[in-house]
């Protein structure tokens, strides 16, 4: 599915969406509502509140004060955003927990710590990223306009050279690693699999609500007013906020802000690490065995088959593929199948020498049908035979197994070729291969399948235990137990495509295979986003965390070089005072005021700008590249 097909349900979506809310608003006959918590627009649907009864206020210790709770949901074109205050109380009794406090101080001042070092780490990031991209540009510069003299035909070549660099590519094993790209922007169709789209969706949503619980505990331990916390849905991407005060936040010194500003990242790194250790220690597995899933290393389960493949009369959701053209799944079942399927974007990949064997074919089975079969053109890929069941066999090793036909081009003739049964040949589970003619004995001769505008691919599965063997499949065919072969003639990345494959087996046939794939990509796209959050997020630019961290950081700093500065004074002044029976103290009074504003706030401003220019033009960069890679044809 492109990203035009996604397109449809997007707006129907949203459609959806606004018409329920609008008519749920004329049903309940408020057509002037109030705003809801937060700083958002004046118009905001179904706000509510209820009585909270006594909790504590924000920046005080008492718990007598009567607060109501309050919602509101607002509404706008391609926008949804939930606020309430009904969390506040929640993260007030957390963060002000006095047998938390000692935890929370430890765990945020880690915080702190990680904070800076993920600054420093991101803005390197960001400057690796840009040589890269300008790496990238000034090689395909030099390859469109190389330097120094030369013929037009060789400037034609290395024109077309370049041109074929930018062709669009649609094999999805293909890494932006090899273009030079550090960050990739994600963009459903091109760099996401639509398929992958809910994974992603929750899993963005997930590292969003970690990183604002940090804001908001953090805030909440500081003694800081917390105004409203909720989530939205921008567009596609859904996220979260918590709404702080900015006034509370900037009575707090230095480190007690840097503590509120790097908690967020603090925690998608911590998130990000949970992560880890729970698929790096194998309890992952071990909950789907608990649950009734196994693991396969000797085969591929079927999760789903596209409706209009003709795979899907063949292949049953629970059927186990054990080989493909004759190569076991053993070892790294999804590699191989993807080596198999892919061949172009695995030029590594190994090939056995019975994938490009022949098959003993009787003799019986030679010169009895038509030799239509065997005439090929671009409209009739899979030849002429009205009987579709015949394959088109040519000898083995022959070197004259093709004739152009015509002065029109592409009607190829096989002039030694056979119309033979393909059943009869490729749907055994055990066929007679050979590489020569004389493996095959006096009865029988070594032909191979001849398809020059398709391939055919073969697969061995097994039908799942539970599978009814008396319903059959759609077409009435018979269905038996055991192993089973359907060879597929087309493009092998079709299959690819059509047949959704996971390594995960289930025991029982209520179980969804496709769950456990489903929750290993969510904690994989979970780990991806909690990582840049907690490195992309805190470096100095504007809008993100990083820019309020900068500025705090270099108030700390002011803050401890002035401290350091009185310190130096008041033991000097204490000295001059021994001698001079205190004469000294009064003209070392002014020294021990400390500085509320960093002296370097021009450097913070240059830091900021330089940073953000920095950042816009990684992405700027990356996307034009992202352009070059896929679009260009």
């Amino acid at each position: 599915m492109g990203l035009t097909q996604l397109l449809v349900p997007f707006l129907v979506f949203w459609f959806g969406i606004h018409a329920f809310l609008f008519l749920l608003q004329r049903f309940l006959n408020r057509p002037n509502l109030p705003t809801g918590p937060g700083n958002g627009p004046d118009y905001e649907l179904l706000p509510t509140t209820t009585s909270s009864g006594s909790r504590s206020v924000p920046g005080s210790s008492s718990g007598n004060s009567k607060q109501s709770a309050t919602s509101g949901l607002l509404v706008k074109p391609f926008q949804i955003r939930f606020s309430t205050t009904r969390l506040n109380a929640l993260f007030f009794r957390l963060g002000s927990s006095p047998k938390l406090a000692r935890f929370w101080r430890l765990w945020y001042g880690f915080g702190v710590a990680f904070g800076l070092m993920a600054m420093v780490l991101g803005w390197a990031l960001l400057m690796y990223a840009a040589i890269r991209l300008v790496s990238v540009a000034v090689a395909y510069l030099m390859t469109l306009w190389p330097l120094g003299g030369g013929n037009t035909s060789q400037e034609s070549v290395a024109h077309d050279q370049s041109r074929s660099r930018f062709k669009k590519r649609d094999l999805p094993n293909e890494s932006a690693e090899d273009e030079g790209m550090v960050l990739v922007p994600i963009i459903p169709g091109v760099t996401l699999p639509i398929s992958h789209l809910p994974y992603y969706l929750i899993a963005l949503l997930v590292s969003g609500v970690v990183h604002e619980a940090g804001h908001a505990i953090a805030a909440a331990r500081e003694r800081t007013q917390i105004s409203s916390s909720g989530i939205l849905l921008y567009i596609l991407y859904p996220g979260a906020f918590v709404d702080i005060s900015p006034r509370a936040l900037a009575m707090l010194s230095p480190l007690q802000q840097l503590r509120v500003i790097c908690a967020g990242v603090w925690h998608n790194i911590v998130l990000f690490g949970f992560a880890w250790a729970f698929l790096w220690t194998g309890a992952l597995q071990l909950s789907f065995r608990i649950a009734g899933w196994r693991e396969m290393d000797d085969g591929l389960s079927v999760v789903n088959v596209v409706n209009e493949s003709p795979l899907f009369k063949h292949l049953r959701v629970g059927s186990v593929i054990s080989k493909v053209d004759d190569m076991s799944l053993k070892g790294e079942p999804l590699k191989i199948w993807s080596n198999v399927l892919l061949p172009a974007a695995n030029d590594n990949h190994e090939v056995s020498s019975k994938e490009m064997a022949g098959f003993c074919i009787p003799k019986t089975l030679l010169y009895v049908k038509p030799s239509d079969c065997c005439l090929f053109t671009p409209d009739n890929p899979f030849g002429h035979s009205q009987d579709l069941s015949l394959l088109c066999f040519t000898p083995i090793g022959s070197t004259n197994t093709q004739q152009p036909q015509g002065t029109s081009g592409g009607r190829i003739f096989a002039k030694e070729g056979e119309c033979v049964p393909s059943s009869d040949i490729l749907a055994t589970s055990t066929p007679t291969r050979c590489s020569i003619a004389s493996e095959c004995g006096v009865e029988s001769v070594c032909y191979q399948p001849f398809t020059p505008y398709s391939s055919v691919v073969r697969i061995q599965y097994s039908l799942p235990s539970w599978f009814d063997m008396a319903d059959g499949n759609q077409t009435g065919d018979k269905m038996t137990s055991g192993q089973q072969v359907v060879a597929y003639q087309g493009d092998p990345k079709d299959i690819w495509e059509a047949v959704e494959v996971t390594t995960m087996g289930s025991r029982w046939s209520f179980l969804p295979l496709g769950l456990p794939n489903a929750i290993l990509l969510t904690i994989q796209y979970t780990m991806s986003f909690s990582l840049a959050l907690s490195v992309l997020n805190i470096v100095p630019a504007r809008h993100l965390d990083g820019h309020h961290a900068l500025k705090a950081f270099f108030a700390l700093v002011q803050s401890l070089r002035q401290s350091y500065k009185s310190t130096q004074s008041l033991q000097e002044s204490l000295v001059e005072c021994l001698w001079d029976n205190g004469l000294a103290i009064a003209s070392t009074s002014t020294s021990v005021s400390t500085s509320t504003f960093p002296k370097g706030l021009r450097a913070v401003k240059g830091i900021v700008i330089g940073t953000t220019v920095l950042l816009s033009g990684v992405i700027v960069g990356s996307l034009v590249q992202m352009v070059f890679k896929f679009l260009w044809v």
